[in-house]
């Protein structure tokens, strides 16, 4: 898979971003979709593990070759420092019929935003459809909690938002009752 990401960077149409060479939405959502074919599941993820809002319950979480090195090289998701140029990390969110209602996915870039940990973020409609690309605000507020883990949360029940955190992120969200009860099972388990 890193080799067909790199080989992509260089061939589709790129965004540019001072000297680096960012991939289209378009072709990153190919990227994205490659890893959907592939069932890339991002270790410590399973398929349709407990997502945090009403409107999406369930959450897949999907990682490229570079990731996947980089967490097991490191030990784990929380014990990652600084992910290998090219990771590519995806969470797909699901509606209580576990239908796919949304992607959104993380690209690391060496050079593309040092300030933001070089993480290029996107949203997606399950079209393909962009919602958000490059730098968002919104997705680096939050994933700045964990800044040590190179801004990529692990997996419910190893890291979770408290309640008054959540509600700061998704105020017109409901939360999900199956995420609350982990909150409440695994206190020790929010991001401070």
């Amino acid at each position: 898979m890193k080799t067909y990401l790199a080989a992509s960077l260089c061939l589709v149409p790129a965004l540019a971003c001072g000297s680096v060479a960012v991939p289209s939405p378009q072709a990153l959502w190919k990227e994205i979709q490659s890893l959907q074919k592939a069932n890339a599941i991002m270790p410590e993820s399973t398929p349709f593990q407990t997502g945090s809002r009403t409107v999406d319950p369930y959450t897949t979480d999907l990682a490229n070759a570079a990731a996947i090195r980089s967490i097991q090289r490191s030990g784990g998701i929380q014990k990652v420092r600084r992910y290998e140029n090219g990771s590519l990390v995806v969470k797909e969110n699901y509606n209580s019929h576990k239908r796919l209602v949304g992607v959104t996915a993380m690209l690391k870039l060496k050079g593309y935003d040092t300030g933001d940990r070089n993480w290029v973020m996107a949203a997606y409609k399950p079209s393909g459809a962009n919602v958000a690309f490059g730098k968002v605000g919104t997705c680096i507020a939050c994933h700045v909690m964990v800044r040590r883990q190179d801004f990529v949360f692990a997996p419910p029940p190893a890291q979770m938002l408290p309640v008054s955190t959540w509600k700061a992120f998704f105020p017109k969200q409901g939360i999900n009752p199956a995420y609350l009860a982990l909150i409440k099972k695994h206190p020790n388990n929010l991001v401070q």
